[in-house]
């Protein structure tokens, strides 16, 4: 199941949330747990395995908890061994498809509930403060169970414990999920399309105009996909009177890759930098221990994102440049923030060359498409077709990718004008998803 689906939206939040309102000062970790378990099972139907695998993942990481309440139990070795068994499935995936000719298919939301996992056995770790009931309903947490955002545990478990509903929190709830939703069907699906008219004729078949227009579509459409999804998440959790952290800050709108990665994902970032980073010595230890620590992130997200060499060498290449802005012309770039506006976006677009071919070598040939080594005419015209199809979605997606429509639409939000506005939405997007197949989040293979 998915948040811009009718029975979603119509019938299990619904239901769940008159069930939560009545039950929610007794019951609220148990209405969660097995509302997280059935949400997940409606979303798996038909492959068993799959939520077998969730339930093994949350039960051995909750015994990770219960035994870390002991202090004679609170081990570094025995820490690391739990976040070696819940990490297994993962890492098995994920490697094998950089030795495998076919990579198994990855179960639905494994990476994110991984790290979720891992984050509550650090936890409970440190503090040896967390009950079973309250790991299970952190991890299972169904508005972030498949694509997050990663919580941290004890602003979470805070929330889960008194869970405090007001008028205010649940109006800006609401507006949140609106505006996810419409990110998601309005903008990041019709994006989608044209990816697919260049799959269509291989990435030799097409013009430069169209292979830039099919990479900019798509770093957009990951974007709004992503950030819809994630708003979403906000949403349904602020209306349950739980907040989750924000994971998207315009980052487009970025000066620098440092900058943008601190924008983009950022709950993921923040879990590398507290789970990876900083334990292998991060800025401490001076600049050889900084760059180390940097390139096993980065090895790590790159896998983390896919399971092929594409994702492997995305990594390197942040890696590069993130350590050529701190050596070489980070500072440049802070003088001139006008550069970084427009370096930023460029080289973006370009690393998600890597998530949209299938392997080197079609990245290699895309790479040289956009660049003009064709037998092509310069001008074949094929973008223009294209173009005309996607504009009334493409024009839009570069306004709303900045912060100017939210600053405007902060002016009316609380006045009746905000909700008309946001009433149109909700309908406009109700519309697209009846009208077209509904298309699932794009973090899902990741």
């Amino acid at each position: 199941m998915v948040f811009n689906d009718f029975y979603f939206i119509f019938l299990f939040f619904p239901v769940f949330y008159v069930l939560y309102l009545l039950l929610r000062r007794t019951y609220a970790k148990w209405l969660i747990v097995i509302g997280s378990v059935v949400f997940y099972t409606i979303g798996v139907w038909g492959h068993p395995f799959q939520l077998g695998l969730l339930l093994a993942v949350t039960a051995v990481g909750t015994v990770g908890c219960m035994l870390f309440q002991q202090p004679r139990f609170c081990r570094k070795w025995l820490l690391a061994v739990f976040i070696v068994i819940v990490t297994a499935p993962l890492g098995y995936v994920k490697l094998a498809g950089l030795v495998l000719p076919t990579s198994p298919s990855l179960p639905l939301g494994l990476s994110f509930y991984t790290f979720q996992m891992i984050a509550f056995l650090v936890y409970a770790w440190r503090e040896g403060q967390v009950d079973p009931l309250s790991v299970a309903a952190g991890v299972l947490f169904f508005p972030k169970l498949l694509s997050g955002p990663i919580a941290e545990p004890r602003p979470l478990l805070r929330d889960m414990w008194k869970p405090k509903l007001d008028k205010k929190l649940i109006d800006a709830s609401l507006q949140e999920f609106i505006i996810g939703l419409a990110y998601k069907v309005i903008l990041a699906d019709h994006l989608g399309g044209v990816l697919g008219k260049i799959r269509m004729r291989t990435v030799q078949g097409v013009s430069v105009q169209l292979a830039w227009l099919g990479v900019i579509c798509y770093g957009l459409q990951l974007y709004f996909d992503f950030c819809g999804y994630s708003r979403m998440a906000m949403g349904i959790a602020g209306m349950l009177g739980i907040r989750l952290p924000e994971n998207f800050r315009h980052p487009y709108c970025s000066t620098s890759i440092r900058e943008f990665w601190r924008r983009w994902h950022i709950t993921l970032g923040t879990w590398f930098r507290n789970h990876v980073y900083i334990p292998l010595g991060g800025s401490r230890n001076g600049a050889a221990r900084m760059v180390l620590a940097t390139l096993v992130v980065w090895l790590l997200t790159g896998i983390w994102h896919g399971a092929g060499w594409n994702f492997v060498f995305w990594g390197l290449t942040m890696f590069v440049l993130l350590m050529g802005e701190y050596f070489i012309w980070g500072k440049w770039l802070e003088k001139v923030p006008v550069i970084g506006h427009i370096y930023v976006p460029f080289i973006i677009m370009l690393s998600w060359i890597f998530f949209i071919t299938t392997g080197p070598a079609e990245a290699g040939h895309y790479f040289v498409r956009l660049f003009g080594v064709t037998n092509m005419p310069f001008d074949a015209g094929d973008w223009k077709i294209v173009l005309s199809q996607c504009w009334m979605y493409l024009v839009p997606a570069v306004v709303f990718a900045t912060p100017l429509p939210q600053m405007l639409f902060k002016k009316v939000s609380k006045k009746t004008v905000g909700w008309v506005i946001l009433a149109a939405v909700f309908v406009a997007s109700i519309f697209f998803m009846s009208t077209a197949a509904s298309e699932p989040f794009l973090y899902f293979s990741f």
